[in-house]
C-alpha cells in the first residue's frame, strides 16, 4: 500500500529525507539535489553522463533525448524499434527514431503542427513540464486546455518545479532537467495508487522497512542492508543511520541499493528506557522512559530489533535499561516500534557468590542495584551459576539463573564449530564463546552422551555449561506417557527402543530414551530424571502434601515460605498410561485453600522453602463450564437414569446415564469427561445483583465487590432459561437484570467467576 508523499512536502522529503546512491561527477557539487539527481538517475539508467567521469549540468538537453528518457522511465525500452513514418524529420536510421515512435504512440511527445518531430531543438522548460505530467497520468482534461500553463501549474502544485526560475520558452538544462525528473520519480501518479518510478524496469519497494545494517545486526556484512523486502548492499555510509525508517527503496540488478525515500507520514519518537513490563492480564506493555514517563505499547504493535520482529511482549521479557526504543506513528496510530538495544556488559557465571562483586571491579560504595529473576534483590540473593550482566548506564546488576540438564546428544553444525546444541532431545542456540569452548572439540570440553547442565544469558541463549554432580531442580518432572518406536538415529537405525515423556516442572515437555519398559504404567508421578550409559534413569518421589490458604503476596502455604521461583505441576487427568498435566504460574492458585489431599508431592530446597509443589485438579482447568438447558429423566428397572444438555458457550455437550437429583435445569455446573469418569456437578453461587458496574481485563466489580475472572468465562443472558443466548464479557456493562456469578469453589477459596447468568426484564 503507497503510503502518500503530498506535493507541498515532497521538495523538503527530497532535500533532507533521502539516502541516494549512485554515481559522482567532477562537475558537480558531492552535496545538494543535483548531486543526488544526477547520481540515481544514472544509476536508474535514465540520464548518464559524458563519459568522462562529467555530467555537463548547463548543457541544454534536446528533444531526441528527452524521448529516450520518457521511454525509460515508462519502462518501455524493448518496443523502442528502429522505424518510423509519424514525423517527415525523423528516419528509420536515426538512433532516437524507435524512442520517437514510443512517445508520440504513447502521448507523452507530440509533434509540430508542420508533421516535424525536431529531434535536436533545445527542450523547452514548458515542453519538459508537459512530458513530466503526462508521464505521471495526467492529460489536458485534468489540467485545462490552456497549454502550456495549465502543466506549469500542476507541476508547481506537485512540488516539482521549487526553486526553478525558467520561464515557459526558456530551454532547460540538464541539471535542472535532472532535478524535476528526480522528484517526479518519487511523487505518486495520478490516482495516488503508485510513484511514478514504479513504471521503470527497476526494482522498487515501496513501504519498505529497514530493518538493520551490521549495526544492528551482527549477521550482515559491513555493506549489507536488511528490510523486508530483502537483504540488498550499499556503497554510502549514510544507510547506517536509516534503520527504523519506511519508505520507497530503488534497487538495481546488482542488488545495490539506489535510493531511499523517506513515508513523511510515518514520524519517530525516541526513548530511552528505564524499564518495560508486562500489562497485569494483558500482552500491551508499559515503557518507562528515564524521566518516568509511561508508554504503553499495544499487544498487536510491530517491534522490531535487531533485525527481526518480536511480539510486544518480547520487550518486556528481554529489552535491556538504557536500549532506545523509537515509536513510530502515522496518523496518530502507533505503526511498529524500533528498538536499538544498549548491550550489557556480561555474561559473567558465578562460582563463588560471595565475590560476585569482584566480576565487575564493584565495591560496596558503588550502590549498585541488583536484579534477579526480574525483581529487586541484594548480593546476598545472588547463587553459584547464576549469569550476571552489568549496566553502565544504570549502574545495575541483573542476574539469570535459567538452566536445563540433560543429556548432551547433538551438535549443529558441527561439534568443531558449534553454534546450536541438542540436549535431551531440545535444540538450543549457543551465542557465547564461554559456551562455545566448553560444547566443541577442545581438549576437557563436553563430549557427546556427557550430562551437561546448560545457564542461559539474557536472550535465553546457551551463554555457560557446568558440570553438576547431582540432579537439580530443572530435572524434577511428572511423566506423562510411555512407549516404543524405532528408531531413526544413524547410530541405531531400525532398533526397538523404549521412551518416556517427562513434563518438567518449568514447563519443558522433553521425550527421553530408556533402557526398558520398567517406567511404563506410572504416567502422573512425580519423578527426578538422571542418566546412566546414555539413557533416562527415572526416580519416582515419594508422595507428600501440605494443606493451608496459598498467600501469593507473602509467597506462603500455611505459614510455609515458597520459593522465589517455585514451580508448580497440576494432574488434570490421566490414566496409568497417559496422564494430562499442566504447569501453572503462582497466579493460578493464588487464594486458593488447599487440601492435603488436592497435593500429590512437595518438594523443598535446602534452605526449607517449598521448591516445587504438584497438585491433584485445583484449578478447575479439566472443566467444561455452563449452564443446563434440558434434562430428560428416564424410570428403569433399575431406577432412575438422566440425560443432560449443557451449554457452554457455542457448543452443547450430552451426558447420559446418571441420574443427578441435584441438578436442575437452569443450573450452572461444571462438566467432566475424564479418563476415568464423566460428571456434572453444580456451581456455587459466589455473588448475585442487578447491575455491573465496571469490567476491566479480567476483573468485573458488582455491588463495588471485585470478582476475578476466569479465562474461559462464559456469559449467558435471556428472559427465561431456555431463551438464553451466549454474550461477551464487554456485553456486562449494558445489560441488567437478575445477575448471577458462580464459580466452583466459594470465592473466600480463591474461585473465579466460570459462569454468568443474567435474567433480562
Amino acid at each position: 500500500m503507497i503510503k502518500k508523499i503530498t506535493a507541498l512536502t515532497l521538495l523538503c522529503a527530497m532535500l533532507f529525507s533521502v539516502t541516494c546512491f549512485g554515481a559522482t561527477f567532477t562537475d558537480i557539487p558531492e552535496e545538494g539535489e543535483t548531486a543526488a539527481a544526477a547520481g540515481v538517475l544514472g544509476e536508474l539508467g535514465v540520464m548518464s553522463g559524458m563519459g568522462d567521469g562529467t555530467f555537463s549540468p548547463y548543457t541544454s538537453l534536446t528533444r531526441a533525448q528527452a524521448a529516450k528518457i520518457a521511454v525509460c522511465i515508462m519502462g518501455l525500452m524493448d518496443e523502442a524499434v528502429e522505424t518510423t513514418d509519424a514525423f517527415r524529420d525523423v528516419k528509420s536510421t536515426d538512433w532516437y527514431s524507435g524512442y520517437v515512435n514510443v512517445v508520440a504512440k504513447e502521448g507523452i511527445i507530440t509533434g509540430y503542427p508542420d508533421g516535424s518531430f525536431g529531434a535536436n531543438d533545445k527542450l523547452t522548460f514548458a515542453q519538459a513540464i508537459t512530458i513530466i505530467i503526462r508521464l505521471l497520468g495526467y492529460d489536458a482534461t485534468d489540467v485545462g486546455h490552456k497549454w502550456p500553463q495549465g502543466y506549469l501549474d500542476k507541476a508547481k502544485v506537485l512540488g516539482l518545479t521549487e526553486g526553478i526560475t525558467l520561464n515557459a520558452n526558456d530551454s532547460i538544462s540538464r541539471a535542472d532537467a535532472a532535478v524535476v525528473i528526480y522528484r517526479a520519480l518519487f511523487t505518486d501518479m495520478k490516482g495516488g495508487k503508485s510513484k511514478l518510478v514504479t513504471k521503470m524496469d527497476k526494482n522498487v519497494y515501496e513501504d519498505a522497512l529497514i530493518l538493520a545494517t551490521s549495526k544492528e545486526n551482527t549477521a550482515l556484512l559491513a555493506n549489507q542492508v536488511q528490510t523486508d523486502a530483502g537483504t540488498f548492499t550499499y556503497t554510502d555510509g549514510k544507510m547506517t543511520s536509516m534503520a527504523g525508517k519506511e519508505g520507497t527503496l530503488v534497487v538495481n540488478d546488482k542488488s545495490e541499493v539506489i535510493a531511499f525515500v523517506e513515508n513523511d507520514t510515518v514520524k519517530g519518537e525516541s526513548y530511552t528506557v528505564s524499564a518495560v513490563y508486562k500489562e497485569t492480564n494483558s500482552d500491551s506493555v508499559t515503557l518507562v522512559d528515564e524521566s518516568g514517563r509511561e508508554i504503553k505499547i499495544s499487544a498487536k504493535a510491530k517491534i522490531y530489533m535487531g533485525g527481526s520482529e518480536y511480539t510486544a511482549q518480547k520487550l518486556a521479557e528481554g529489552v535491556n535499561a538504557g536500549s532506545q526504543v523509537t515509536l513510530y506513528n502515522e496518523n496518530g496510530a502507533l505503526k511498529y516500534a524500533f528498538v536499538e538495544e544498549y548491550k550489557n556488559i556480561g555474561p559473567f557465571t558465578v562460582l563463588k557468590p560471595e565475590r560476585a562483586k569482584d566480576l565487575f571491579g564493584i565495591s560496596s560504595s558503588d550502590n549498585v542495584k541488583v536484579i534477579r529473576k526480574g525483581i529487586t534483590a541484594t548480593w546476598e540473593d545472588i547463587e553459584m551459576y547464576d549469569v550476571l550482566y552489568y549496566s553502565e548506564k544504570t549502574n545495575t546488576v541483573y542476574a539469570y539463573c535459567d538452566r536445563v540438564t540433560g543429556l548432551y546428544e547433538k551438535a549443529y553444525p558441527m561439534k568443531a564449530n558449534v553454534t546450536r546444541v541438542t540436549v535431551s532431545g531440545e535444540e538450543y542456540p549457543v551465542s557465547s564463546m564461554t559456551a562455545v569452548n566448553k560444547l566443541n572439540e577442545r581438549e576437557g570440553a563436553f563430549e557427546i552422551g556427557d550430562r551437561v547442565n546448560l545457564l542461559f544469558g539474557e536472550n535465553g541463549d546457551v551463554v555457560d555449561a557446568v558440570s553438576l554432580t547431582k540432579a537439580d531442580f530443572s530435572m524434577y518432572g511428572v511423566l506423562v506417557s510411555s512407549g516404543e518406536e524405532i528408531s531413526k538415529e544413524e547410530e541405531k537405525e531400525g532398533r526397538t527402543e523404549c521412551y518416556v515423556n517427562i513434563l518438567h516442572a518449568d514447563g519443558r515437555e522433553v521425550k527421553y530414551t530408556v533402557k526398558d519398559d520398567e517406567y511404563f504404567d506410572n504416567a502422573g508421578n512425580l519423578c527426578i530424571v538422571d542418566f546412566e550409559d546414555g539413557y533416562a534413569a527415572l526416580t519416582f518421589c515419594k508422595e507428600s502434601g501440605i494443606a493451608g490458604f496459598v498467600d501469593a503476596d507473602m509467597k506462603l502455604i500455611d505459614m510455609v515460605k515458597m520459593s522465589d521461583e517455585i514451580k508448580i505441576l497440576e494432574y488434570l487427568d490421566g490414566t496409568e498410561e497417559k496422564a494430562t498435566v499442566s504447569a501453572l504460574v503462582l497466579s493460578d492458585i493464588a487464594g486458593i485453600k488447599l487440601a492435603k489431599k488436592s497435593v500429590k508431592n512437595v518438594v523443598y530446597n535446602p534452605r526449607g522453602e517449598i521448591e516445587i509443589i504438584y497438585l491433584d485438579n485445583v484449578t478447575g482447568k479439566s472443566g467444561i463450564y455452563g449452564i443446563v438447558t434440558e434434562i430428560e429423566v428416564t424410570e428403569g428397572r433399575n431406577g432412575k437414569t438422566g440425560t443432560y444438555t449443557v451449554l457452554s458457550g457455542a457448543d452443547t455437550y450430552r451426558i447420559s446415564g446418571t441420574y443427578f437429583p441435584s441438578i436442575a435445569k437452569g443450573d450452572c455446573v461444571e462438566y467432566v469427561k475424564s479418563a476415568s469418569k464423566t460428571y456434572i456437578t453444580a456451581l456455587t453461587e459466589i455473588a448475585t445483583g442487578n447491575k455491573v458496574e465496571g469490567v476491566l481485563d479480567n476483573i468485573v466489580t458488582m455491588g463495588g465487590e471485585k470478582y476475578t475472572l476466569s479465562d474461559d468465562v462464559v456469559v449467558y443472558a435471556g428472559r427465561f432459561t431456555n431463551e438464553m443466548k451466549t454474550k461477551s464479557v464487554k456485553d456486562l456493562e449494558n445489560i441488567t437484570g437478575r445477575i448471577f456469578f458462580y464459580s466452583d469453589r466459594t470465592a473466600f477459596t480463591g474461585g473465579k467467576v466460570r459462569v454468568i447468568k443474567i435474567y433480562t426484564e
